[in-house]
């Protein structure tokens, strides 16, 4: 069973052959018939033929009805049509033996076998479908063949040949099966069977004599100066072989896919099949179409028109454009692998400038599987497919499919949003729901088009799950208002186009327990209360199970490896690491962390990393990675001057927060007229009884309940709650660490605060000041005063005298909002905040005063940015305390 792969004259006579010159003109009729160009010829009669077939056909089919086609389909077996692709592939297989003889005959022994078996099948494939077998087997052979050494004229020789095995085969096949059934050709050719069994005998006959005649002496054909040696006994025989192999069992395909066998018997069809294939062949029309059909219908008229008309076309579908079609996949992978360097270097700059709109066009590509799967669920199936069904698939499977389709609708619109925030876990989910789709849809009513659209999707999130990086809990992230109402639209779109479409039915409420192949509007019902059902669910969980990994503050066991780094920084605001309200990210080096909470979708990390200077730039970029892996806005708070073009290279925006106060040790001094101010401030504190002591961290302990009593009145009377973060707050264990400078009146503590100091004596501050209301005058300045003459007397270099928050913001009316707004408010606040009133309090010891920022991703995320800050200043205590309690 084949296409002519191109006539001998024609398959050797190309460019690299040399020609033969015409013959000097012998009379007007040779010069005619040298004129006429033959191709075409060709070309006419093959169309000539195939519209005589067609109207042939047309005539046999013109009374048949829908409904006729419609129930010969019915009437198919098909677990006979899976033997049909067996019996396809067996003839397929056979074919292979004659490229085999071909190579063989010509000597090309060098080409592997496995390599035969490709090219034949796919040159076949071409050919069988698109005809022109020079043009398309035989390129396809051209192209393969000289990858493994051959030459043109031995690939030339290859396609006559194999034409030449081809007819040799299907010929002897042919007249063998018109010898054994002269009658089965009766119907079609109107002769007797006597002369019928001569045709047969004869061509027996001239394929016998070919056989004694080229084992007597070898026969070859020359053009030019090129021989080839035309096939030998062994060849010949080989190739009877062969075309009896692929007759055979091509003929089975389309024998078993008629609904019912001809009364005649697989022997008599056989000899059908090989006259229809014949004919099929000589008529040049790609893949006999048309002229096979029209001799089948003609010699079997015993068969239905309309069994025969679904059998044949099912018939082209498995034998021709189903192997064609792998064919084709195959020969561009071959194609692909052969060019890979260059085809992975165009892949490169696809997947490049793919890259950063993947998540979004998957995102859309989701959400749009999801609607395709929930519209499904709300509209009929159609019959004829549902027909198909019920003889393969049990009810209670399609039922169950159904559900499923509906419930992965539902999710896919979920999980859509994640994926746009480049999220890991939604992306395996998705694939995974849309796997079960596609499997869902083929049983619910062979949706094969939503089957295949949710496979080129899961494809897709596959082939880029590289950009899928971030390990945020789905149900954390807080989805847009737009992509809400997307859901809840596509939702009701399905509710309401079920509703429409079974508008007809009267509801009843044994509808829910209709139970069968053709009940689409209880399937639908069904499916909308599973939806429900499903959205609840997940709605209960998000409510009962937020996310929480991401917001646990360090273990006592992780701050204490932080211990040697924070001693060994010779910045003091490098201990707000022990307040234990915080996460930790280390450097590469493990020389440094940058020290983090987590509050809504905004990752905070305090101030600058705590690091080597030459590390700090690469734990910015550090930070930002793991904050965009848990899809969440990296922002640094209070980052100081030294490294904001590491923030800035980065992709962060800046906005000033206030200036922070730091007192220079070496110029600070009690005496003279410089000092006079705080000598008096410092004797008016003496003269009210008060006393400034610093007690060492070993001996804390003794004095703790005390320092807890004047925390707690000072809480009280202010009526705050504990802030924490970037302050310290109460916590006996953090307050034991460090030494405490206290106020003492007649013996009793009323003021404290805990001590910092900074490596290398650069920085020397306090952290937690807490004070009794009803203390003597001028407790405090006592208390800086003593502080800062203990600073100097010890060495440091600078005293932190802490931040005035949103001092030093630009006014000008071309300054950004934001500075404009924390200016007004800064002016004007003082009912909420004694802004200036804190500057006024500090600058009396003249400080430097340095700005501090925040570095965020700018854009309109500021105020929520600010607003995620308080809240994590407000609720660290509670985190930390909580921790510490658990």
């Amino acid at each position: 069973m084949a296409e002519v792969v191109g006539s001998l004259d024609r398959a050797v006579t190309r460019d690299d052959v040399p020609q033969v010159p015409p013959p000097p003109a012998g009379g007007a009729g040779k010069g005619l018939l040298k004129r006429i160009d033959w191709s075409r010829v060709g070309l006419l009669v093959g169309l000539a033929v195939f519209t005589i077939a067609a109207a042939v056909l047309y005539q046999i089919f013109t009374g048949l009805t829908w409904s006729e086609v419609h129930n010969a389909a019915g009437r198919i077996a098909w677990n006979q049509v899976a033997l049909a692709f067996v019996a396809t592939a067996l003839s397929y297989g056979a074919l292979i033996g004659y490229d085999l003889l071909a190579l063989r005959h010509v000597g090309a022994r060098q080409v592997p076998l496995p390599i035969i078996a490709f090219t034949s099948f796919i040159s076949h494939a071409f050919t069988y479908t698109l005809g022109f077998g020079v043009l398309t087997g035989g390129a396809v052979r051209w192209r393969i063949y000289q990858a493994f050494g051959l030459k043109p004229g031995q690939i030339l020789a290859v396609g006559a040949l194999t034409t030449l095995t081809f007819w040799l085969g299907i010929a002897t096949v042919a007249a063998v099966c018109l010898t054994f059934q002269p009658s089965a050709l009766a119907p079609l050719d109107g002769l007797a069977p006597g002369l019928n069994l001569a045709i047969g005998l004869a061509v027996i006959g001239g394929v016998g004599l070919w056989v004694i005649l080229s084992a007597i002496r070898p026969r070859s054909i020359s053009v030019g100066d090129r021989t080839m040696p035309l096939p030998g006994p062994q060849a010949t025989l080989g190739a009877i072989l062969v075309g009896l192999l692929d007759t055979v069992a091509a003929a089975c395909a389309l024998w078993l896919i008629l609904p019912a066998g001809p009364d005649a018997g697989f022997a008599s069809f056989l000899v059908v099949f090989a006259i229809a294939t014949v004919l099929g062949v000589i008529s040049h029309v790609p893949g006999g179409v048309g002229v096979f059909e029209t001799t089948l219908i003609l010699a079997q008229p015993q068969i239905p028109a309309a069994d025969m008309l679904v059998s044949l076309i099912l018939f082209r579908l498995v034998y021709y454009i189903i192997p064609f079609t792998v064919a084709c996949g195959l020969f561009g992978a071959y194609e692909i692998r052969q060019r890979q360097h260059s085809v992975g270097r165009i892949a490169k700059a696809v997947h490049a400038f793919a890259r950063p709109i993947i998540p979004r066009v998957a995102a859309v590509a989701v959400f749009v599987g999801g609607v395709i799967l929930l519209f499904s669920s709300a509209t009929p199936e159609q019959n004829y497919r549902v027909d198909i069904l019920s003889d393969v698939v049990p009810l209670p499977f399609l039922e169950v499919s159904q559900l499923a389709a509906s419930i992965a609708g539902l999710v896919l619109l979920i999980v859509s949003y994640g994926l746009v925030r480049r999220m890991a876990n939604a992306r395996r989910l998705a694939v995974l729901l849309l796997i079960a789709g596609a499997i869902s849809a083929l049983f619910k009513g062979l949706d094969v088009e939503e089957a295949v659209i949710c496979s080129i999707v899961a494809g897709l999130l596959v082939l880029y799950r590289d950009e899928f990086y971030r390990q945020a809990d789905l149900f954390s992230v807080r989805p847009s208002f737009e992509w809400v109402i997307a859901c809840l639209v596509a939702v009701g779109a399905t509710v309401w186009l079920g509703f429409f479409v079974y508008s007809n039915v009267d509801y009843q409420h044994k509808l829910w327990w209709d139970f069968a192949y053709n009940a689409d509007a209880p399937r639908f019902l069904r499916a909308t209360l599973a939806m429900a059902v499903v959205a609840v669910g997940i709605a209960a969980y998000i409510l009962m199970h937020p996310s929480r990994a991401a917001f646990d503050p360090a273990t006592p066991e992780e701050l204490e490896t932080l211990v040697p780094l924070i001693d060994a920084s010779t910045r003091s605001d490098a201990h707000l690491a022990l307040l234990g309200d915080k996460r930790f990210l280390l450097s590469a080096s493990g020389k440094g962390f940058t020290m983090y909470g987590v509050q809504g979708r905004s990752w905070i990390a305090m101030s600058d990393p705590v690091a080597p200077e030459d590390e700090i730039d690469a734990m910015v970029w550090r930070f930002k990675e793991l904050v965009d892996r848990n899809g969440g806005t990296p922002v640094f708070y209070q980052v100081t001057t030294g490294h904001l073009p590491a923030y800035l290279d980065a992709g962060f925006s800046l906005a000033k927060l206030g200036e922070e106060a730091w007192v220079d040790l070496a110029k600070f001094t009690l005496e003279g007229s410089e000092g006079r101010r705080l000598r008096q401030a410092r004797a008016k504190a003496e003269r009210s009884g008060a006393t400034f002591e610093i007690v060492p961290a070993g001996e804390v302990d003794t004095i703790i309940a005390e320092l807890e009593a004047v925390s707690d009145a000072w809480l009280e009377e202010k009526g705050n709650k504990e802030k924490g973060f970037s302050l310290g707050f109460w916590s006996s264990d953090y307050i034991k660490r460090y030494d405490q400078a206290v106020i003492r009146q007649d013996g009793r503590i009323v003021a404290f605060a805990n001590i910092w100091r900074g490596a290398d004596k650069q920085e020397y501050t306090v952290d937690l000041m807490r004070y009794l209301p009803q203390g003597p005058a001028g407790m405090m300045d006592l208390l800086f005063i003593g502080l800062l003459a203990q600073a100097k007397s010890e060495g440091f270099a600078w005293f932190n005298l802490g931040m005035a928050p949103l001092s030093g913001l630009a006014r000008h009316r071309l300054a950004s909002l934001w500075s404009r707004i924390g200016a007004f408010v800064y002016r004007r606040g003082d009912r909420f905040y004694n802004f200036e009133g804190l500057r006024a309090y500090k600058d009396k010891f003249k400080p430097e005063w340095r700005p501090k920022y925040l570095a965020f991703p700018g854009g309109l995320a500021l105020p929520q940015i600010l607003m995620d800050v308080t809240g994590l200043i407000a609720s660290s205590p509670r985190r930390a305390l909580s921790e510490e309690t658990s």
